[in-house]
C-alpha cells in the first residue's frame, strides 16, 4: 500500500474478508495510547492515524472501500483540511 501523495490526509488499512471501515477506524484508534498530549509526539512514530482522525480543524471526511483481486480488502479515508501538521496539536 502506498499513500496517494495528494492533498488530503489519508489513512489506509488492508484486511481479509468483509473488513468495514468502521473496523479500519477501530484499528487506528489502537495508536490512541501512543500519543502523548503533553509532549504532542508519537512514541515510536505510531500515531499518526489516530491523530488525523481527531484533528481538530478537520471538516470534510470520505472513506471507501473495495476489494483487491488477491482478496484483500482496502480500506481508505481522506481527511481535509490535511491534519498532522507539525507543530499543531490535533485537539
Amino acid at each position: 500500500m502506498e499513500p496517494s501523495r495528494g492533498p488530503y490526509g489519508e489513512n489506509l488499512a488492508k484486511g481479509f474478508d468483509e473488513m468495514a471501515g468502521s473496523d479500519a477506524v477501530k484499528f487506528w484508534l489502537t495508536e490512541k495510547p501512543n500519543y502523548d498530549h503533553d509532549s504532542n509526539k508519537c512514541l515510536n512514530d505510531e500515531c499518526l492515524h489516530y491523530t488525523l482522525i481527531i484533528w481538530r480543524d478537520m471538516v470534510h471526511l470520505g472513506c471507501a472501500r473495495a476489494k483487491c483481486n488477491n482478496g484483500w480488502m482496502l480500506v481508505i479515508c481522506c481527511y481535509d483540511p490535511p491534519g498532522n501538521i507539525d507543530g499543531q496539536r490535533p485537539y
